[in-house]
């Protein structure tokens, strides 16, 4: 089964460790990510974060073929996309997300708008967000995991987007 996913540049870090799997237990992590599913280096460097927890990387289109057969496992598992803008990629694809999508940290870059707090967008990552909430994802908003949940609309709305 898919226990999380999630949306969060810096793909597994800290927090991946420390809060993310232990309120949310998996014995794998999937990263679906076309360039660092080709990164042997970064996948080990990934795996060694995460100690005894599996780590796999998929490009989009092995992503779809690899995530129903995860949802339907008897195993947990922790979904990653980098950017907003895969998961789009992966719904547009004809993939369903069985689970919300929470929206983690995006870097502040140039054109980027502050949504909350370490969550900048640029216009890509707002439309593709716009186009996974027209297409029923559940997206929940909490970044840092320190502020209540809001909802995509409601982050919107306070951002004044």
């Amino acid at each position: 089964m898919i226990a999380h996913y999630r949306v969060d540049s810096r793909v597994v870090h800290g927090q991946t460790t420390t809060r993310v799997t232990k309120e949310n237990p998996v014995d794998g992590v999937i990263i679906v990510d076309d360039e660092i599913s080709r990164d042997k280096f970064m996948l080990g460097v990934f795996a060694n974060t995460l100690g005894s927890i599996r780590v796999l990387g998929f490009s989009v289109k092995k992503a779809l073929e690899k995530l129903p057969e995860a949802s339907a496992s008897k195993k947990r598992y922790l979904v990653i996309f980098k950017t907003p803008e895969t998961a789009r990629e992966l719904v547009e694809q004809g993939f369903e997300f069985d689970g919300a999508l929470n929206c983690g940290p995006q870097p502040n870059c140039d054109g980027a708008k502050l949504v909350e707090k370490m969550l900048y967008l640029t216009e890509p990552q707002i439309d593709a967000l716009n186009y996974l909430d027209s297409r029923g994802v559940k997206l929940i908003i909490n970044p840092a995991f320190t502020t209540p949940d809001l909802s995509w609309p409601e982050a919107k709305r306070k951002a004044g987007i």
